[in-house]
């Protein structure tokens, strides 16, 4: 199903860096962590339940959700609606999204691209229904890739042109927003490299799992439940005041008072 929504005002930058980075994933050393990438995505799939699933602009060239159990999915792109596959168009932090209607969102490298990552997990919080799933794919900023974007001349290229955001941060905004964190794993160990005879021989130090350690790791995964928010209603005025003096206050016209007799 597409839904026509007026394409909302972006900044260029924004959106070509968008397009560099689904151009980056196309190559060797992209295919194999989009690899990685959607292999973790899709053990998390069976996990989120619900009625409507979001993905926020995924850089790899598909997005496979078979594995959800959530019967209606749809893709919201910072490109124009163009693509079958695509079914809304709208900026990447400031959604065309009703409040408390969406079960599920997936954000692949979104924060790292957005002008505004805090303002990306505000609109996350506000369109997820309560105890709804937020997951979060980002590139770790830490070991050998995160070396690989600080000495990248000029950091021009994707996805070292991008703000490598550190796991425990996410956590901190995540917690400060009312999110508890489920899960967190680290992906892919081999190094950023485009030679694909060497990635090839490297596939050994990947793990059994795909889950690796900090910092040989590209990328994690991260995936948060929205709190459910219980209001306690306060009690009457009166009720508070019964608590206060539970025997109640003893009144001298029904004669509980004695007056002293003068002699």
């Amino acid at each position: 199903m597409r839904y026509a929504f007026r394409h909302m005002s972006t900044e260029l930058s924004v959106a070509s860096r968008v397009a560099s980075l689904r151009t980056w994933y196309r190559r060797p050393l992209g295919r194999l962590l989009a690899e990685t990438e959607l292999n973790a995505l899709s053990l998390q799939l069976p996990n989120l339940f619900g009625y409507h699933l979001m993905v926020i602009d995924p850089p790899w060239e598909e997005c496979p959700l078979k594995d959800s159990r959530i019967p209606h999915h749809f893709i919201q792109s910072i490109a124009p609606v163009a693509q079958p596959d695509i079914g809304l168009a709208g900026d990447t932090d400031d959604w065309p999204i009703m409040t408390d209607s969406i079960d599920a969102i997936i954000l692949p490298h979104t924060l790292e691209l957005s002008r505004d990552p805090h303002q990306v997990l505000r609109e996350a919080d506000r369109s997820l229904i309560p105890d709804g799933h937020l997951v979060i794919l980002g590139f770790n900023p830490y070991g050998l890739w995160g070396m690989r974007r600080v000495f990248t001349p000029g950091r021009r290229q994707m996805p070292w042109d991008s703000r490598f955001l550190g796991l425990s941060r996410i956590k901190d905004w995540l917690g400060l927003l009312g999110f508890d964190t489920l899960e967190s794993h680290y992906l892919f160990h081999r190094p950023p490299v485009q030679n694909m005879n060497l990635l090839e021989k490297l596939r050994m130090l990947e793990s059994a799992s795909g889950y690796g350690r900090k910092l040989l790791s590209a990328a994690y995964i991260l995936v948060a439940r929205k709190r459910t928010t219980i209001i306690t209603p306060l009690k009457p005025l009166h009720s508070r005041r019964q608590r206060l003096f539970p025997v109640g206050i003893p009144s001298s016209s029904q004669g509980n008072v004695r007056r002293a007799r003068h002699h």
